[in-house]
């Protein structure tokens, strides 16, 4: 017995027929101060995880809970693309009243039913052309929301209608000309003829089809658009003839 305790390292000690380690023993040392905080190895925070973490759990919830809480928050999520694709991109409105009769609300005599349009609202004052049916806010009244044809652009000059007090005008830099297509256009249509050119920056969106009712429902492109002969263009203004 003598023998096995000799052979033990100097570090060892025999009290009352033990062994303890001495106090200065690398393993002792190991075991008395724990690894500090910066030594421990930290996870960084991860969306994906955390994502993970909470489907899980919604994955535990009962069936009749868990399909109407993920729906609920798959629509809550989407809401800010669609509010601004349907307000900023494209967004459906109804013509009203029939200043732009035949070409839109073509029941209107016939019918209380309203012409419902697809209108772009991307960059709506950006490359106007002559045919274009445009939605613009009226320049006497913000509020209120028009939709009309523009006959004449920037340079244009417009043989007007009543009640425009000067029979030619000219459409100044960054305005077009609206008009109605009504036949009793001085009746029912309030357009440039009464409140002159209309400025781009009004322009809320340029009108690409007829959506409603479904009989009617059409493209809508300026290149269809006959052209006015009350209109010379800025570029055949020195070899047009115009008919008054």
């Amino acid at each position: 017995m003598r023998r096995c305790f000799r052979s033990l390292p100097s570090n060892f000690r025999h009290f009352s027929g033990t062994v303890r380690h001495f106090p200065n023993h690398p393993t002792l040392l190991r075991s008395r101060h724990p690894p500090s905080p910066k030594s421990q190895q930290i996870r960084p925070f991860s969306i994906r995880h955390r994502l993970r973490t909470i489907r899980a759990g919604f994955t535990r919830l009962p069936l009749i809970i868990h399909l109407p809480l993920i729906t609920l928050l798959t629509i809550i999520t989407w809401l800010p693309v669609l509010w601004f694709f349907f307000t900023h991109i494209f967004q459906p409105m109804s013509v009203k009243g029939p200043s732009m009769y035949p070409f839109l609300n073509t029941d209107h005599y016939t019918s209380t039913r309203k012409d419902i349009i697809a209108v772009n609202m991307y960059k709506p004052g950006q490359d106007v052309r002559r045919g274009d049916v445009v939605v613009f806010r009226s320049p006497l009244d913000p509020e209120k929301v028009v939709v009309k044809r523009v006959i004449a652009i920037e340079g244009d000059i417009v043989y007007t209608r009543l009640p425009y007090p000067i029979e030619k005008q000219e459409v100044s830099v960054g305005h077009v000309w609206v008009e109605g297509e009504h036949p009793e256009h001085t009746r029912w249509s309030y357009d440039s003829n009464a409140y002159g050119a209309v400025s781009k920056s009004l322009i809320m969106g340029k009108v690409i089809g007829v959506v409603w009712p479904w009989s009617r429902r059409s493209w809508i492109d300026s290149d269809d658009w006959p052209g006015s002969r009350r209109v010379i263009e800025k570029k055949n203004e020195e070899t047009m003839d115009v008919a008054t």
